[in-house]
């Protein structure tokens, strides 16, 4: 269970899809350097307004420090120097955030003046907002994470408004034409979003897009169908009665006519995938103990080994056995057995990462699989240790839990073990552990 999103918002994942987005987010950044060079060359004579480019100077700013900051964001470095890094970028983000809302009052001042063309304010809005969504993207509190979900909404909705209103406005059906935008600084704050929307579809309700089940897939069916819909009834509505409707009252009914169209998908689409959940625990789930069963437990670890070897990184396999759930069982009944197994889970899962792979595989047996080396699967193994001992020592049961346990380690590509190998050999080892501890008491 991710702890920034609840069950009832998690979809099943498809991991091409997921992969998908990641190499789409690296695009749109790439997109944006390159819209931002293209703002840019104004200033050094090349093409374009000077004037313009100027005025936009606060949001290039903004679109760099974005980009930065998703890319740290984005990496899986560790260590204090790159956490202030971090947190220097997200400030200056903020501060060019605040610029930009000067930069646009000062507009209303300025408006005469030739040396300066300011930005629209719907533009400069949209970068205010990127900056935000940016700092508060990777918060892991699921509060700040439904914010965002918001704040991407209303983004891509202004982006939406912008676009429109920009085509719209070249048509005469729609009265007279719009004000060129800068179509660089636009550029930017498109493939901005695109980068935090695909961002923030990994643990997002945006999530429901890369999922494997029948919502996601009606999800990405009807979507694009719904974006386009609203703004080609509006031309046609416009064509058909000749009104002279604005552009910008078009646009704006479009982009709204979308924000419900979509709205109602999404929550339909939720629902369904929320239903496919609920099977899928039934069917791979342990009731007992909420972890996978064994069913479970073997697809999903058989699949993380391939990808594992595939990459070429260790994986192990930890198996473990609550070696007196048969005496809790036989002095204190059902109930206690039932409460020792499902102790035994909840210690598991304090012990291992959300992205490890834990299971009861039988009555009174579980293992964990992931890409651990041979240290760190040692490591691993001691802690569930003394967590296990920690709550014997806190608890007031009569009989404490007491855990063996056996792990192996994969070399990587090297190795074309199967999963149900390595559970053996973990078993063996395990047993072989078992036989020198008691050879070791009886001498």
């Amino acid at each position: 269970m991710n702890d920034t999103v609840p069950e009832s918002l998690m979809v099943l994942p498809d991991p091409k899809l997921f992969r998908a987005a990641r190499s789409m987010q690296r695009v749109c950044l790439i997109l944006t350097g390159v819209s931002v060079l293209f703002a840019v060359l104004p200033l050094l004579g090349w093409g374009g307004s000077a004037s313009a480019a100027r005025g936009a100077s606060p949001l290039i700013v903004t679109s760099l420090l974005c980009v930065l900051s998703l890319v740290l964001s984005g990496m899986e470095a560790e260590g204090l120097a790159f956490v202030y890094a971090q947190r220097v970028i997200n400030l200056l983000t903020i501060f060019a955030a605040a610029v930009v809302v000067f930069w646009t009052r000062a507009a209303n001042v300025a408006s005469q003046s030739q040396q300066i063309i300011f930005p629209p304010a719907r533009l400069a809005f949209g970068f205010v907002l990127l900056a935000l969504i940016v700092v508060l993207i990777e918060k892991k509190n699921w509060l700040v994470n439904r914010i965002v979900d918001a704040m991407v909404c209303g983004l891509f909705l202004l982006d939406l408004l912008i676009f429109a209103d920009a085509v719209f406005g070249k048509f005469t059906l729609f009265g007279a034409n719009s004000p060129a935008h800068n179509a660089a600084t636009f550029a930017c704050l498109v493939a901005l979003t695109l980068a935090v929307t695909m961002r923030q579809a990994e643990h997002g309700v945006f999530s429901i897009f890369l999922g494997a089940g029948m919502g996601s897939q009606l999800a990405r069916i009807f979507a694009p169908i719904l974006l386009v819909l609203p703004f080609v009834w509006e031309t046609l509505n416009a064509w058909m009665s000749r009104n002279g409707a604005s552009h910008l009252d078009a646009a704006l009914l479009g982009s709204a006519a979308v924000a419900v169209a979509v709205g109602i998908l999404l929550f339909f689409t939720w629902r369904i995938s929320g239903m496919e959940n609920e099977i899928h625990d039934l069917i791979l789930r342990d009731e007992a103990t909420r972890l996978y069963n064994f069913r479970g437990f073997h697809m999903l670890a058989e699949h993380a080994l391939k990808l594992a070897q595939r990459t070429n990184v260790p994986f192990s396999v930890l198996f473990v056995n609550l070696e007196n759930l048969g005496q809790v069982h036989a002095e204190f009944g059902p109930d206690a057995s039932a409460a020792a197994l499902r102790e035994a889970g909840e210690i598991l899962k304090a012990t291992f990462r959300e992205s490890d792979i834990k299971g009861r595989i039988g009555g009174d047996e579980f293992a964990v699989a992931g890409q651990f080396d041979r240290a760190g699967i040692s490591v691993a193994a001691l802690r569930l240790e003394a967590v296990a001992a920690a709550r014997n020592a806190k608890g007031s049961r009569p009989i404490p839990l007491k855990l063996s346990m056996g792990h192996v380690t994969t070399s990587g590509g090297a190795s074309r073990e199967n999963l149900k190998e390595m559970l053996d050999r973990a078993g063996q080892m395990r047993n072989r552990q078992e036989s020198l501890l008691k050879e070791m008491l009886v001498n």
